[in-house]
């Protein structure tokens, strides 16, 4: 599949910036590029839910009180949210879903990650780093569970 848009769904796993043209995306059906830089695919995606990927980044923003990596929710009610792996202006930025991963371990001086579909994706981060973006993901994700009751 080679498309210019993409809707990031519950199955998305990852996206992966490929030059400032092209991102890859892994989701359930395995890898695809599309002919889209990885901002305006998350932008793409956030508008299709009713929201822009500025919006969602102010939205975390308030919510953490955090100004940097910060995860966004894609989608509220499938409760949808991705983090990023390193600052959102590096071109080298991966965006994770959160409810996709499986497991993650070090391996060497990077990081493995399995998602629930089994493909499994090394990057080039500390295991700390990564377990923090965990963290800040899952502490958005309890903040707006706890608003829904």
């Amino acid at each position: 599949m080679n498309t210019k848009t993409y809707e990031i769904n519950s199955t998305t796993c990852a996206l992966i910036s490929q030059d400032n043209f092209t991102t890859i995306v892994i989701d359930n059906n395995g890898k695809h590029t599309i002919n889209s830089p990885i901002d305006e695919v998350l932008d793409y995606s956030c508008g299709y839910y009713g929201s822009s990927l500025k919006g969602r980044l102010e939205g975390t923003k308030h919510i953490l009180g955090s100004k940097y990596k910060l995860p966004i929710i894609i989608e509220e009610t499938k409760e949808i949210i991705f983090f990023p792996t390193t600052s959102i202006k590096n071109n080298k930025c991966v965006w994770l879903s959160l409810k996709n991963i499986s497991d993650y371990q070090k391996k060497d001086s990077k990081l493995q990650i399995t998602f629930k579909n089994k493909i499994s994706l090394t990057l080039n981060i500390s295991y700390e780093s990564f377990e923090n973006q965990i963290l800040r993901a899952t502490k958005l994700l309890l903040i707006i569970k706890n608003r829904k009751k």
